[in-house]
């Protein structure tokens, strides 16, 4: 029993371990060591951050051309639990700056050997400062240099050897493009073993920096937004989709983050994008909120990443409706690399719109091609339109915005059913009762399927698919105008009309493209309609 009482006495934590758990938890890697260390110049006001990793040596310099650190303030930025972000009153639910909470630089000088160099904005000289593991001075002298502050981090993670394992730096060029992208003013310089390894100039706005991530991406493909609430950039989904969700995500205030709740961010914007990509497809969609300091709460986690969010709703909603904008209009007069047929595509210029494009309008059907394509004539060029998808997108949104079940006169029987479909199409509204062994009589269906003939098989493929969304997309698919019928010209327009008011009218509800568009000057380019005849005969 004395032993027991012994095991379970209560003792403080020694304050080497205390210091050593706060380390831990603020630095795991070497991209949040130079995330913390480029955070503070970003919060100094650097318009230039220059890093350098000597990957072999672990080491990390950082330099920024920010307002610099005062001389009074450098003996005390490597203390622990110090930091001159926080309001006059203390309140750090007010914070507006990126770093708050006074630890990194402390958990730096505890995890690697510490030197920082600063010039304040108003000073005559510089001065360099070298710290011990508890973050006090070890030694200092006046330094001359420029405006600004560099910070010398040598031997990270010596006593930690655990954390130089990983891909260091496939996550450190994540981590800094995170950075960049809430950053698009600020121009990045990135040296890896004394080589060129990442350069990315100031740019204007959150689409230019992504196109510097992704240069392979055509600019008319994209769509952007910008008030001062939100920065949005997404991909036309007709034009890009992705196979992995690496480029989908919202950033908070300076930060990309993850809700502490459900749904996740990554929901939401898969939610607003809804049935119009393909099948393990992934959009291309990237957020910057910015909200009021009280709206967030960053206690959830050391690293900032995670966030409670008051009234999370009222966000995700703006955040979707934006989107639904952005995803409202087709109209994009160069064609994406895709569709260059011919070699009829202009080279495209850097796209730089920052509202939501107008309507569609002054679309004007005039033929049927292999009783499949609509032939549209444009103001600007010449679309082609296929029948059955874009049907079937009229169709989806008719479903989704009104999801009608009538009753029918006469019972259908469905024979087969399991348990599970059954349940699954009562589920849906679907007046369904057993008649007889084995036998199910169907008195309800949804309205577009009513008078078909092949009401049975629809039912029999409703009955099979996932959820009440699959349903619909399945309604619509069956419902829909079938290529090889011909359509009047009236019929035409009609339904040309109708795809051309749909909140989303890039794709069907399976993901596949709907239009295919030739501008008129991609036409004149390809019959050479600038030739000087003369010229081009040799006369």
């Amino acid at each position: 029993m004395a032993n027991l009482k012994q095991q379970l006495t209560v003792l403080p934590l020694p304050s080497h371990v205390q210091r050593a758990i706060a380390a831990a938890e603020t630095l795991d890697s070497l991209a949040t060591v130079v995330q913390e260390l480029a955070e503070n110049a970003l919060d100094a006001g650097a318009s230039r951050i220059h890093v350098h990793w000597h990957p072999q040596l672990w080491s990390v310099e950082l330099t920024d051309n920010g307002h610099g650190i005062r001389a009074v303030d450098l003996p005390h930025v490597a203390l622990a639990a110090t930091t001159s972000k926080l309001p006059q009153n203390a309140d750090w639910m007010q914070v507006t700056t990126l770093g708050f909470r006074g630890q990194a630089l402390h958990s730096l000088a505890q995890m690697a050997e510490l030197t920082i160099c600063s010039r304040y904005v108003e000073a005559e000289t510089g001065w360099w400062v070298r710290y011990d593991r508890h973050g006090n001075v070890q030694a200092q002298r006046p330094q001359g240099m420029a405006v600004g502050t560099r910070v010398e981090v040598r031997q990270l993670f010596q006593d930690w050897p655990q954390r130089r394992q990983g891909q260091q730096a496939k996550q450190l060029q994540r981590r800094l493009q995170e950075l960049a992208l809430c950053s698009p003013a600020v121009a990045w310089h990135v040296l890896r073993a004394q080589k060129r390894w990442l350069h990315w100039p100031a740019v204007t706005s959150l689409g230019d920096r992504l196109q510097q991530f992704l240069p392979q991406l055509n600019p008319a493909d994209l769509r952007q937004y910008q008030d001062s609430q939100i920065e949005l950039v997404l991909g036309l989904p007709d034009r890009h989709h992705r196979p992995r969700p690496d480029w989908l995500g919202v950033a908070i205030n300076g930060r990309w983050v993850e809700l502490h709740s459900q749904p996740t961010w990554q929901q939401i914007l898969l939610e607003a994008f809804g049935r119009s990509l393909p099948r393990q497809r992934f959009p291309l969609c990237l957020a910057h909120l910015h909200l009021p300091p009280s709206a967030i709460d960053w206690s959830a986690q050391p690293q900032k990443r995670t966030i409670y969010l008051r009234d999370a709703e009222q966000w995700q909603a703006l955040l979707k409706e934006r989107i639904a904008d952005l995803l409202h209009s087709p109209v994009t007069l160069s064609p994406p690399a895709s569709y260059q047929l011919l070699k009829t595509a202009e080279p495209a210029g850097r796209y730089r719109s920052i509202t939501p494009q107008p309507s569609l309008q002054h679309l004007k059907a005039v033929a049927q091609l292999h009783q499949t394509y609509i032939v549209v004539e444009q103001q600007d060029g010449v679309w082609l339109i296929e029948q059955h998808i874009a049907h079937e997108r009229v169709l989806y949104e008719q479903i989704e915005a009104d999801w009608q079940v009538v009753e029918l006169s006469q019972p259908l029987l469905i024979e087969a059913l399991t348990p599970e479909q059954v349940n699954r199409l009562q589920e849906w509204g679907l007046d369904i009762v057993p008649f007889g062994t084995g036998v199910w009589a169907v008195r309800s269906l949804p309205q577009l399927l009513e008078s078909r003939a092949d009401a049975t098989a629809a039912l029999l493929e409703l009955s099979q698919v996932a959820d009440l969304t699959a349903a619909k997309v399945a309604v619509a698919c069956r419902s829909a105008l079938r290529n090889g019928t011909p359509l009047s010209l009236p019929e035409m327009q009609t339904l040309v009309d109708q795809w051309s008011s749909c909140r989303q009218p890039h794709t069907c509800p399976h993901g596949r493209p709907i239009c295919l568009q030739l501008s008129e000057s991609s036409l004149a380019r390809f019959f050479r309609r600038h030739w000087v005849l003369g010229k081009s005969h040799g006369l």
